[in-house]
């Protein structure tokens, strides 16, 4: 193999790939493959050092620099090209993963240089083979006399002398004359249309200052230029305002019940906002400071004002667009747009109203006509949200998160994307989006400064810490190195854990102490609840999408894999858990019949015969969780907000309420099976068990004050001595101002 120099490029060539690197391409079988910027540079950093274990470390900073990306990153990278490739993590025939460490690529690889200076290899390049003559008017005569004797050689070419001379010399004089001025002007007119053509600066995040350090989760409606204006999430008076320097946090009284503030106008004189009262919504105008109200319209769900501060475009929950005036007269129907839309936002020239709906960006002008999807065709696996134009409306920022992949919107890595409007003469618009951000941070609702030199967003850093419940300081301690795992399952004998880390939703197994970690699962799967099969050979788990659809699958537990548990089954299978004996499997299923509302049932699977029943009177319970001793089922009770669980038992073939003190989750049977553990929610909240044979409740754990996070927002799981563990929220939540630049 030739060693790799600088500044050549290479064609890399394995198995029936080729990788050519002056072209930026990925061919596979003679067909080239789209294949993402980032992705691509790191399958070259691999292929420029075969069979060499390469950290973490150094793809991501030879891939994304100085740019702070999370781990995440790399890992999708990996899991596309495997994708691409053909690979499998478990079985590599390409690129291997040492877990915890890096990548490293394991085939045999050959290189060649794509191209050569020397004058052969141009000559080839453009179809020319040694020898080859072409013939021109100059030249045509050497070609015609190449068989005459020298005599008529020489004549020929003393007439050709001569001819040539004098036809040089009138040449020479009309090119004295004109070439001056032919010169001048081709390169003013070069230099213009360069100038009038040229890229413009790009628009890059230069700085990341944090305006707020509460970490309380937030929302940005708006500026006045002075103050950020945001609703916290799970208050009573959700409305507040901060400095765009930081500061301290002011609440802004609304008297509105449950109210939402949705913009400020443009003179920062006036707040639209939401309020929810018996179930419907209505929009307000809402003078500051002082707080007089005025109703404008019922059953608003998104609202913007225009860039004069006249008039007032809202949403409603039944999917059509209006505009009113400031002052609630003379409302229009603007448009139907099929669904949902929100958050709105008008252009401040006046001309258009952008908004999203079902996961992507819509255009509307202001007079009604022409809806469309903003972007149609780019990145189709993802979603667009929360779109707004800077001051001079040359830019648009919105958010895009990752693959639609989850089925969580917290989960998706949401990052900063700019649309560049400017236009010019001859400078065509571009149409695809720059990304303005790529870090750990997963951006929410982004909002220009009045001046255009920042952008206000509300970052959040998701974080867990793993702990357990310590009895003896009554405290919950890290566990497992405090690693932000969720999830967390013992095999059969206790020896072999399994969890899934917190946010990325890749499974690992390890010894108990957590100690050599191996890889079980990669993007796109994010496992669910976790359960290790009787004997130890294979782990059920299930997992959600963005409709909602469940699906459940089983990997061996030494690796492999995903396979569907019930493949052709199109109700779904949520929550499924085995029997002690591993010959059934039970699980929940959502119900939809007709119009009518959606139903939770359980299921019952039973592997040999492959047969599915359903357990009598099952009718609203979900979350199932199968007794270790096999004769009973618990199930959460989907019976309103008193919520509570039921327990089935097979002996009696009877249900009985266990619990009714509250909405609880998680419910898990001790190894004896005489308690079932679960979390209550509410005022009251704590870690709780309750003997099947009935009786009070007791508290195990107080979890007042206690941060709690995952992929359902909680999690709480047993070890094998029954005590009860959790995964604690350490991550960020705050408002940053983003320092804008063009460059």
């Amino acid at each position: 193999m030739k060693p790799v120099m600088e500044n050549k490029s290479f064609i890399f060539s394995f198995a029936d790939v080729e990788v050519r690197e002056r072209e930026f391409s990925l061919l596979k079988a003679g067909k080239v493959l789209a294949v993402e910027p980032k992705a691509f540079r790191v399958l070259l950093h691999l292929l420029h050092n075969p069979q060499k274990l390469i950290s973490k470390e150094e793809l991501l900073n030879s891939v994304w620099g100085d740019t702070a990306v999370a781990e995440g990153s790399l890992t999708r990278c990996i899991w596309l090209l495997r994708r691409l490739l053909g690979d499998d993590i478990n079985e590599p025939r390409f690129i291997q993963t040492v877990a915890t460490v890096g990548y490293r690529l394991v085939c045999k690889v050959e290189v060649s240089e794509s191209a050569s200076g020397d004058r052969q290899a141009t000559d080839k390049a453009n179809g020319l083979n040694e020898g080859d003559f072409f013939a021109t008017p100059a030249n045509g005569g050497i070609a015609e006399a190449a068989a005459n004797p020298p005599a008529q050689i020489d004549k020929l070419a003393g007439d050709m002398e001569r001819s040539g001379r004098q036809t040089e010399g009138r040449h020479n004089r009309i090119r004295s004359g004109l070439l001056p001025g032919v010169v001048i002007l081709a390169i003013s007119l070069a230099t213009a249309i360069w100038y009038l053509r040229r890229p413009l600066p790009q628009l890059r995040v230069a700085e990341y200052t944090p305006i707020t350090h509460d970490g309380r989760p937030k929302v940005i409606a708006g500026t006045d230029g002075i103050r950020l204006y945001f609703n916290w999430n799970s208050d009573p008076q959700p409305t507040a305002q901060v400095s765009i320097s930081g500061g301290e946090i002011a609440q802004v009284p609304v008297s509105l019940p449950f109210p939402r503030i949705q913009d400020v106008s443009p003179d920062g004189s006036t707040l639209l906002v939401t309020s929810r009262e018996g179930g419907k919504a209505s929009l307000w105008a809402v003078q500051v400071p002082g707080g007089s109200l005025r109703r404008l319209v019922t059953g608003a769900y998104s609202a913007a004002w225009s860039p004069d501060g006249k008039s007032v475009v809202y949403s409603l929950e039944s999917g059509d667009l209006f505009v009113t005036g400031s002052d609630g007269t003379g409302t229009r129907k603007l448009a139907t747009v099929g669904g949902l839309a929100g958050p709105v936002s008008w252009s401040p020239d006046g001309s258009k109203i952008r908004f999203s709906r079902d996961n992507r960006l819509w255009e509307v002008s202001s007079d009604g006509s022409g809806l469309h999807p903003l972007l149609p065709g780019w990145r189709p696996s993802s979603s667009q949200c929360c779109g707004r134009w800077t001051p001079d409306g040359k830019f648009f920022v919105f958010l895009s998160r990752g693959a639609l992949l989850y089925f969580n919107d917290h989960l998706a890595a949401s990052q900063l994307w700019v649309l560049d409007e400017r236009r010019g003469l001859f400078r065509r618009t571009p149409t695809e989006p720059v990304q303005l951000t790529s870090s750990p941070i997963r951006w929410i609702s982004p909002i220009p400064s009045k001046d255009g030199t920042k952008i206000f967003a509300h970052g959040v850093i998701l974080r867990g810490e793993l702990v357990r419940y310590d009895a003896q300081s009554s405290r919950l301690q890290p566990y497992l190195g405090g690693n932000s795992a969720e999830f967390v399952t013992f095999s059969p004998d206790g020896q072999v854990v399994a969890y899934v880390t917190f946010p990325e939703g890749i499974m690992w197994r390890a010894n108990r102490d957590g100690s050599h970690p191996v890889q079980l699962t990669d993007a796109p799967w994010h496992p669910l609840n976790p359960r290790w099969s009787p004997d130890g050979a294979q782990i059920l788990f299930f997992q959600i999408d963005w409709a909602g659809h469940m699906r459940s699958y089983i990997v061996p537990s030494q690796g492999g894999t995903p396979r569907p548990l019930l493949p052709e089954d199109n109700e779904g299978q949520g929550d499924p858990n085995w029997s002690p004996d591993g010959h059934k499997i039970v699980f929940s299923t959502l119900e939809t019949p007709g119009e009518s509302s959606g139903v939770f049932n359980l299921r019952v699977l039973d592997l040999a015969s492959h047969q599915i029943t359903t357990l009598p009177g099952s009718e609203g319970v979900w979350s199932p969780r199968w007794s270790p001793n096999g004769r009973f089922i618990v199930g959460l009770n989907d019976g309103g907000p008193a919520g509570g669980m039921k327990i089935f038992d097979f002996e009696t073939q009877r249900w009985s309420e266990v619990q009714r003190m509250g909405a609880c989750s998680f419910p898990t049977w001790s190894s004896d099976s005489q308690f079932i553990y679960f979390v209550l929610n509410g005022a009251d909240r704590g870690v709780f068990r309750v003997r099947v044979s009935g009786g009070n409740a007791e508290r195990v754990v107080d979890l007042k004050g206690f941060r709690t996070t995952g992929a359902f927002g909680l999690w709480m799981g047993l070890d094998p001595t029954d005590t009860p563990m959790l995964i604690r929220d350490i991550g960020t939540d705050d408002i940053y101002a983003l320092t804008l630049e063009q460059k």
